[in-house]
């Protein structure tokens, strides 16, 4: 007997200890769901944005006592209800809805702060981006590719990383995908929670089709837009279907080439969904949302108005739901901060450019170290910034000890772009963009660049970057450029001459192109330079000797963003030199230094200031190293000085600064307003003196647009009483 008691001690002690040292990422117990004669299945439909409706009818589930025992979705409504069966209360679940920026989310551009050195002079120009195959220039296979929904979808079931079996969440849950391969639905009730619903919200067209153990997934409502069958196969013998859909337009609202083609997919969607509404022992349509579109997000205070009101409508049928449930529905304490992690181990999938170790540097990973979904996302996005990589996405799984392994799983970039910018200015009127970037042209690692400026000013560039270990950050870059501008040339604020300047140059340089901080380049440049369409050809300054010059370039750009920036700073500094001792017919040395700053103070007021100095030697000086505000330059961006003309102010040596303050009031609306002081001299001194100082103020009212920033900017100085120009667009 004494035996046997003690058998039975060790056996509870091992269970015990079991229990406390078993762990799991989930942060609330499990629920078992009891054995019911009401069985509840709840079924959310795809819809969009229309479906954050379905938060309020969940609310109305809530109120009235209905024990939710089993949830299956499709594209908005798998995510939602994937949420709720994880934990999340259905007012957690509102605040995400109400406090998320969709347009930010579904923004696909990198962080600049992590793009390499080289793209950093390049990137943000564009506005449309197709791939280029052998068979030639093609349609891309999704608007987006859900970089940031999916990080977004990681942090959210941080807690749930280890569960690979869906019926183990608090709510038995299921989302559903469409195979693009066969056209049939996929359940997904296994595996990583992010890859069911990232695959289950693949949009055709919008988001590209997502990819799972090598297989490719769309959005689940081109097939089974609501789930019934699948709920019922779980377990449920009495479902509750929530309708958010679209339904057919009548043929007075089909008059666009957009509303036919939606058409002809919903015919095939309602078609599908009939079945599935006839299975559901009680089906909810919202029809006051048929007025809105899936895409306005905007809108999602609306919707959820929208919600709880038909949620409330339906409170007495969900009361007479929970009379018939024996048990009530289990306390939801709600997802709680997941805090740090110690993690012991990275496995790295699918990189096949970047080895391990190269991986590993970028990320500064020490093994043991405390990780939190902060740190982690900004290491998934300095990775996802690279040129060469598509996708980057994590998981978090638990090892039999006390640690984690991260796994990471990258989709490497192996397509050819081809991208179209274009610009607007009142000044130089429109321009367009074309630009090609070709990967591994020459060998493995090599990015070549074309580009085409059309407009009045011309520029062709052939840029080819190349290395010889891949993962290193220094490269060399040849380029090759003509430039065609026609140039006003000045004197005491006072046109007298022009003339049309060519240039045909070569570069070789060599530079940490592909690290992310603080480039360094050195290189030789050759220009071969004509002055054509001379107007007054005696009063133009500017040489058109052909010259060869060594040269120094550093840039350190660490803006948010190109077109207004609310935080970053940007330093560019430039040094040439020509003379006989390198045997070049011309001497001269130009030398510039360009900084400007934004101070984010609060989510709507930044600070910014700049200042600009140029300095030159040599009575030969060929055009290019001239100073000049109010034109862009690549290096250097837009530098402004109000009030002036293009060219009013060209000089050789430059003093300048200014201080300025920008709000942005309304999301994406800004206000700026800036004053500047500057002295352009022929030669340089320090001796100030108040008829030497031009002042100037601007007012820059504008936003950002799918073409780029807006911007109306209205100016005074000392040079003009008043004047207003137009910019639409990314410059270049």
């Amino acid at each position: 007997m004494l035996r046997k008691f003690r058998s039975i001690l060790v056996l509870f002690l091992a269970v015990y200890i079991i229990a406390l040292t078993n762990k799991s990422i989930y942060s609330n117990p499990l629920q078992e769901a009891p054995e019911d004669s009401v069985r509840v299945g709840l079924v959310l439909s795809g819809g969009g944005a229309l479906g954050i409706a379905h938060i309020g009818i969940i609310q109305a589930l809530e109120e009235a006592g209905v024990r939710i025992d089993y949830i299956t979705g499709t594209s908005m409504g798998s995510l939602i209800g994937g949420l709720y069966a994880i934990g999340y209360t259905s007012d957690q679940i509102e605040e995400l809805a109400l406090s998320n920026n969709f347009m930010d989310l579904f923004t696909e551009r990198r962080d600049r702060r992590y793009i390499s050195n080289y793209e950093k002079i390049y990137a943000d120009r564009t506005i449309a981006s197709f791939p280029v195959s052998k068979k030639g220039i093609d349609l891309p296979v999704g608007i987006m590719s859900g970089q940031h929904i999916y990080t977004y979808l990681s942090r959210l079931t941080w807690h749930v990383h280890g569960m690979e079996d869906f019926s183990q969440f608090p709510i038995p849950f299921a989302a559903i995908g469409t195979d693009i391969e066969t056209g049939e639905a996929v359940v997904f009730n296994s595996g990583y929670l992010p890859d069911a619903l990232r695959a289950s919200i693949s949009i055709p067209s919008v988001f590209a089709p997502h990819a799972i153990d090598g297989k490719m997934y769309i959005d689940g409502g081109m097939i089974r837009n609501i789930p019934v069958q699948d709920a019922i196969d779980m377990g449920a013998n009495y479902t509750i279907a929530v309708d958010v859909s679209t339904p057919l337009m009548p043929q007075d609202s089909l008059t666009t080439l957009a509303s036919i083609l939606n058409q002809t997919l919903y015919y095939r969607i309602q078609e599908y969904s009939t079945p599935q509404r006839e299975m559901a022992d009680h089906v909810i349509v919202l029809d006051e949302l048929h007025d809105y579109t899936t895409a306005d997000f905007n809108l999602a205070e609306r919707f959820l108005e929208i919600g709880k009101h038909y949620g409330r409508q339906n409170l007495d049928k969900f009361r007479e739901i929970a009379a018939m449930q024996s048990t009530p529905p289990a306390p939801r304490p709600g997802v709680s901060d997941p805090g740090s992690l110690p993690i012991s181990n990275i496995i790295i999938e699918g990189n096949t450019i970047f080895d391990d170790d190269f991986i590993l540097r970028q990320l500064d990973f020490t093994p043991g170290t405390t990780l939190d979904p902060d740190i982690i996302e900004e290491k998934v996005t300095m990775l996802y910034s690279s040129a060469y990589i598509d996708n980057v996405t994590y998981r978090l799984m638990p090892d039999d000890d006390y640690y984690y392994t991260l796994q990471i799983r990258i989709s490497e970039s192996r397509t050819d772009d081809f991208r179209v910018g274009l610009r607007y200015e009142s000044g130089t009127q429109a321009a367009i963009l074309l630009e090609g970037s070709f990967r591994n042209l020459v060998h493995r690692g090599a990015l070549t660049r074309a580009e085409a400026r059309l407009g009045e000013q011309l520029n062709f560039t052939l840029d080819h970057l190349y290395y010889g270990a891949l993962g290193s950050q220094l490269a060399l870059l040849t380029s090759f450029q003509y430039l065609s501008e026609n140039v006003d040339w000045f004197e005491e604020n006072e046109r007298v001459s022009r003339f049309k300047n060519e240039v045909f140059r070569g570069e070789i340089s060599g530079a940490n192109y592909f690290g992310t901080q603080n480039m360094v380049a050195l290189g030789i440049r050759k220009d071969f330079t004509w002055h054509t369409e001379r107007i007054n050809p005696e009063q133009i300054g500017a040489s058109s000797t052909d010259y060869h010059a060594l040269f120094f370039r550093f840039i350190r750009d660490n803006f948010n963003r190109r077109g207004y920036p609310t935080r970053g700073e940007k330093i560019a500094a430039e040094g040439f030199l020509s003379d006989e001792f390198l045997l070049s017919p011309i001497n001269f040395t130009s030398s510039k230094l360009y900084y400007r700053g934004y101070y984010d103070i609060t989510g709507w007021l930044s600070l910014t200031n700049s200042f600009w100095l140029a300095y030159s030697t040599g009575e030969d000086l060929p055009w290019h190293y001239w100073s000049s505000p109010n034109r862009f330059d690549p290096i250097f961006d837009y530098i402004q000085f109000p009030g002036a003309e293009r060219y009013e102010l060209n000089s050789r040596n430059v003093q300048s600064a200014s201080l300025g303050v920008q709000l942005e009031p309304f999301y994406h609306r800004f206000i700026g307003a800036e004053i500047f002081a500057g002295r352009f001299l022929n030669n340089w001194n320090l001796e100030f003196s108040e008829n030497e100082i031009e002042y100037g103020v601007s007012l820059t009212v504008g936003a950002q647009t799918v073409l780029g920033p807006l911007k109306l900017i209205l100016s005074n100085s000392t040079l003009t009483n008043f004047s207003a120009e137009l910019q639409i667009g990314y410059q270049f």
